[in-house]
């Protein structure tokens, strides 16, 4: 089996490496996030898995300083080690070196995706729950329902992910919902074909038949709060409702599941970042209890 030089016995390094490959681009912060460390540690556990081969340290120009300049990804070593452990044949594991050579601004959408997925991980975590499912951009493609736009079959679209969240252990509740991390890249027109699109899914009712479940949310995760309130806004104009949950990005990475940070299409609260719970504690009736 491969060895590895000796690292801080505070995270596991095989198990920093699996992350590499589970969530394909990672920075210190968001190690440190995710496995409760400190940033130092995370830093110094990445740099060392670099130096060894498992992990592949990829420059990122950046203009502030608070930015980090460097993105850690599986390397060769890695991706070998992974197939090993798992008890796969290597081709399974589904990693190429061009992998990691994406643009600047696919890694930086992706990297934002993490730290949502980073932080409703840790959330679910925090309140004895957990996080059932994960799906990097699943594509729904259904050939039995018109297109809102085209008026004809299939219709088709791919979120960023997919989450099936559980609240805690002993609660029946649970959430599924897709995600939707907005940079500011998108016109407002090309989002709210988006969410024609999930209205339709929504009314076909074939989400039950895919993901066993009735219901699902779609959360769009905003880096302005200028922006979000455009694209509640254009949620709103298109007749979304409850189903559509909006936060921002830095205060969903720094409050968690705990903070009240999300608003709700079609309701009030486009003032301010401030908002509902997306696990409401029991007893609370606010309106973040129903999935609709």
């Amino acid at each position: 089996m491969a060895t590895i030089t000796p690292i801080q016995s505070l995270l596991d390094p095989m198990a920093l490496v699996r992350d590499a490959w589970d969530y394909r681009f990672l920075i210190p912060s968001q190690v440190s996030r995710l496995n409760d460390i400190s940033l130092e540690s995370a830093k110094v556990t990445l740099g060392r898995l670099t130096q060894a081969g498992y992990l592949a340290a990829i420059p990122r120009p950046v203009i502030s300083t608070s930015e980090p300049d460097i993105v850690y990804a599986l390397d060769q070593r890695g991706a070998d080690e992974i197939a090993l452990r798992l008890g796969v044949d290597r081709e399974a594991v589904r990693w190429r070196k061009y992998h990691n050579q994406v643009g600047r601004q696919y890694m930086d959408h992706r990297l934002a995706v993490n730290d949502v997925r980073i932080a409703l991980t840790v959330g679910a975590q925090s309140q004895g729950g957990g996080m059932r499912r994960w799906l990097y951009e699943p594509v729904i493609k259904e050939w039995t329902v018109d297109d809102p736009d085209e008026l004809a079959p299939p219709l088709r679209f791919r979120p960023d992910a997919y989450v099936h969240l559980v609240p805690d252990g002993s609660s029946p509740r649970s959430i599924h919902a897709f995600v939707e991390v907005d940079m500011g890249t998108e016109s407002h027109a090309r989002f709210a074909s988006k969410i024609r699109r999930y209205l339709s899914y929504k009314d076909s009712r074939l989400f039950r038949i895919r993901f066993n479940s009735r219901a699902f949310r779609v959360l769009v995760i905003a880096t302005s709060l200028t922006r979000l309130r455009a694209l509640k806004k254009a949620t709103e104009d298109q007749g979304g409702r409850r189903s559509f949950w909006f936060a921002l990005l830095d205060r969903l990475v720094s409050g968690g599941l705990g903070a009240r940070s999300w608003q709700i299409a079609g309701t009030d609260g486009a003032d301010g970042p401030v908002g509902n719970e997306l696990f409401p504690k029991r007893g609370r009736s606010d309106a973040s209890v129903s999935p609709r």
